[in-house]
C-alpha cells in the first residue's frame, strides 16, 4: 500500500536558493503528493498496519486541522479497520 505514492519526488528549491543568495543547491521532499496531501500518512500507515497485526478492529483519534484524521482514515480503510475521528472545536 505504501508503494502507491513512494518515493516522493525530490524538488529543487530555486526560489529559496535565490532568496538566500547561496551557491548551494537546496532540495526538499514533496510529501504533498501523497493520497492525503501531507506527510501524516507516513506515520498513519504503519500505525494502522501494526494495529491490524495486533488484532485491533477499531481505532479512535482526534484531529486538529484535519490532516491527521484524513491520513488515519485512509490508513484504516487500507487495512480494513473501523475509525472514529473527533475534531477539536477550535478547528471548525
Amino acid at each position: 500500500k505504501y508503494k502507491i505514492y513512494r518515493p516522493t519526488p525530490l524538488v529543487r528549491a530555486y526560489g529559496l536558493e535565490k532568496a538566500l543568495d547561496t551557491p548551494a543547491h537546496i532540495y526538499f521532499k514533496n510529501e504533498s503528493v501523497s493520497p492525503v496531501g501531507s506527510h501524516k500518512l507516513n506515520s498513519a500507515l504503519p500505525q494502522a498496519y501494526y494495529n491490524k497485526i495486533d488484532g485491533t478492529t477499531n481505532l479512535t483519534t482526534e484531529t486538529g486541522a484535519g490532516q491527521w484524521g484524513t491520513a488515519l482514515s485512509f490508513a484504516a480503510k487500507t487495512f480494513g479497520l473501523e475509525l472514529a475521528v473527533y475534531m477539536v472545536k477550535i478547528s471548525y
